[in-house]
Order: structure tokens, then C-alpha cells, then sequence
């Protein structure tokens, strides 16, 4: 295959916005432009392939990770991404709800075996690690969560494939940080995770949506001599 990032050189990002259980057209309009561009080069490339980091947030974490972390070709995201939500959303509670409120409308038990599996699948290892030890200069990926107890002031921490010298982020497994992506309130229960050799608590996507504000600024710290030739920025569309 083509070191097509080789022949590049500006930066290529693809952001992925939270977008419930709408996140599915995110992959499919994904599916399109890499089809469409795949054609206009004459090259056969996945996005781990293409882009030099890819980000999401809620569920563009999830499809953020399965593209970038997990490598998978867009046609077996897709198929991932349905067969996880058919699993999780389709047990759905009838109490009533309020974003702070102890109930919430899906059980976060089903959220965590659909991302065990997923990840068992990909890496034969439900305990794979978010941050990839063996990646030197591949493709790059970051998921978003917030720490409950710093909502108000609207910093997301970033879960990382890779190692970064300040504000490293929790050193935690890939579910856990998918399942701090899409632990918003109203959905599923909060999650801690051991961040500086304490436990804190993660909730998904609240305040930060739409992840490129941020996500521009650690592209600048992680490539401070270098342009951005392309930003692609997904969200999921209106209900």
C-alpha cells in the first residue's frame, strides 16, 4: 500500500461530533468522501490510512477509536456500529429522566459488553489499552469525556493512543474510555477511572459536542511545525 501520508505535507484531521443514536450517518458520510476520494486519486486507502488523527466525541468517539485505534476499514465500522447499537439501545427504561436525576435510559452493563466485544474482536484482548505502546508513526486518535467534578469549567479530558509529555490523560482500556465518551447523563451511569493515582469520575460529551476547537489546539502542540492541509469535521445531522 502507498504511504500516502509520505507525499503529504500538511496534516489531515478528521473530527467526529457526538450524535446519539444518529452517529451512524457520520460513518456513512465518512463512507462517501473516502469512496469519492479513493476514486479522484486512483488509491485503495482506509482513514487510518489517510488521516493523521482522527477524533470523535459520544458516539464519533466510538466511531473515532474503531477508525483510528482500532484500524478498521470504513465498510467494517459501519457494521460494527449497528450490531453495538442494536445491543445497547434497544433496551431502553421508562422511568422519567432529568440530566441529574439517579436514573438513566439505557444500562450501562450492555454499553460495557458491547465495547468488550468489539474490542475482543480487533485486538483479541478485551483489556487492550487505550494508548498504543507499538504505534510510532501511524495514525493518531483522541476521545473526549468530561471529569464530572470539573463540568463548570468546560475542559474535556482527552483519551489518547499515544503518549504525550503534559496532561497525559488517564492510562486506562479502550472500553473504558469509549464508555467515558458516552456516559452523558441521561443515557448511561458515570465511570471512574484512575487519572494521577486517584479514581475520578467521567461523563460523556457534555459541553463539548462538537470536539475541534479542542482538538486544534493538540494538533498544535503535538505538530507546532507543521501546516494543516485538511480538516474534516462530521456531525451527526437533525432528528
Amino acid at each position: 500500500m502507498p504511504n500516502i501520508k509520505a507525499t503529504s505535507k500538511g496534516l489531515r484531521i478528521l473530527s467526529i461530533d457526538s450524535g446519539g443514536v444518529r452517529g451512524l450517518s457520520s460513518l456513512i458520510l465518512l463512507h462517501e468522501i473516502m469512496r469519492r476520494l479513493n476514486n479522484a486519486k486512483a488509491i485503495n486507502v482506509d482513514p487510518y490510512d489517510y488521516f493523521d488523527v482522527i477524533a470523535g466525541t459520544g458516539t464519533g468517539g466510538i466511531s473515532a477509536c474503531m477508525l483510528g485505534r482500532l484500524q478498521m476499514p470504513i465498510e467494517r465500522a459501519i457494521a460494527e456500529y449497528v450490531k453495538l447499537t442494536e445491543h445497547v439501545f434497544k433496551d431502553r427504561k421508562w422511568a422519567r429522566l432529568s440530566m441529574w436525576s439517579a436514573s438513566t435510559m439505557y444500562k450501562g452493563t450492555k454499553m460495557q459488553e458491547a465495547l468488550k466485544a468489539m474490542v475482543r474482536e480487533s485486538t483479541e484482548s478485551e483489556a487492550a489499552m487505550m494508548r498504543d505502546t507499538s504505534a510510532t508513526d501511524g495514525c493518531k486518535t483522541v476521545v473526549f469525556a468530561m471529569a464530572k467534578h470539573n463540568l463548570n469549567a468546560g475542559l474535556p479530558v482527552l483519551f489518547r493512543s499515544y503518549s504525550a509529555p503534559t496532561n497525559p490523560g488517564p492510562d486506562c482500556t479502550i472500553c473504558e474510555a469509549l464508555y467515558a465518551t458516552m456516559a452523558h447523563p441521561e443515557l448511561f451511569k458515570s465511570i471512574d477511572i484512575m487519572h494521577s493515582g486517584v479514581p475520578q469520575s467521567f461523563v460523556g460529551e457534555i459541553g463539548c459536542s462538537n470536539p475541534l476547537a479542542h482538538l486544534l489546539s493538540e494538533v498544535q502542540q503535538l505538530y507546532p511545525d507543521r501546516d494543516v492541509a485538511c480538516i474534516i469535521s462530521i456531525g451527526a445531522g437533525h432528528a
